[in-house]
């Protein structure tokens, strides 16, 4: 599996987090009274942010038995504004301005621009716009993870694939897991998160002399 659909399968959790509150009830509380144990709350905690940065590592675990180990930073900036840097094993970058996407790849020298993710994954277009009806939003399972001190909840829109969101007790995001088709498992941990809008200039981003720059909007302006 590539780095980018790796990226994109992420951008997909991100996005589907602020939808999920509004379909989630209150009633959806596990036995412990802890402000992570509520998953309506935490989701509300989430759309009422701004914006956030965090550092992630992220473990792939394929079907075959092998893993790799990604990391980079992440910021992002409602709406629509996304600074996704792998850094480890190598480099990689994805920006959102709120209208365009770039995707570098310093080692290939290479800029695509984007207008949409619609020919990535069309599922992520829906997400991002706010396509998927509250009725599609499923909660399917919750737990309380009590060796990591987390607590787990499995949630699902529509015919995509189960995503496992962590929360801890004071109600923050902590991991993002989900299994592809191919059932391979991807495991995001964050960390030394700020939940702080992050400054609109570091959306910007502006190809480097040099690369190749592949034009793939579908709107060429």
């Amino acid at each position: 599996m590539s780095l980018k659909s790796i990226c994109v399968a992420w951008m997909m959790a991100f996005c589907l987090l602020p939808l999920m509150a509004s379909a989630a009830a209150e009633k959806e509380q596990l036995h412990h009274p802890a402000a992570g144990s509520s998953f309506a709350g935490n989701l509300a905690r989430l759309v009422a942010i701004r914006g956030f940065s965090c550092q992630f590592n992220q473990q792939m675990t394929f079907s075959d038995g092998g893993d790799r180990q990604y990391s980079g930073e992440l910021a992002i900036l409602k709406p629509g504004h996304f600074r996704w840097q792998y850094l480890k094993p190598y480099q990689q970058l994805y920006v959102g301005d709120g209208q365009s996407i770039y995707h570098y790849e310093p080692d290939l020298m290479q800029v695509e621009y984007l207008s949409d993710l619609e020919a990535v994954n069309p599922i992520v277009m829906k997400l991002l716009n706010g396509q998927v009806p509250a009725a599609e939003i499923k909660v399917l399972q919750r737990s309380h993870d009590l060796t990591h001190k987390m607590y787990r909840f499995n949630v699902q829109v529509k015919d995509a694939p189960q995503v496992w969101l962590g929360f801890s007790a004071a109600g923050y995001l902590l991991t993002i897991e989900r299994q592809d088709l191919l059932g391979n498992d991807n495991l995001m941990t964050l960390s030394q998160c700020r939940y702080v809008a992050p400054d609109e200039s570091l959306f910007n981003f502006t190809p480097p002399a040099g690369v190749d720059l592949l034009d793939l909007r579908s709107d060429k302006r």
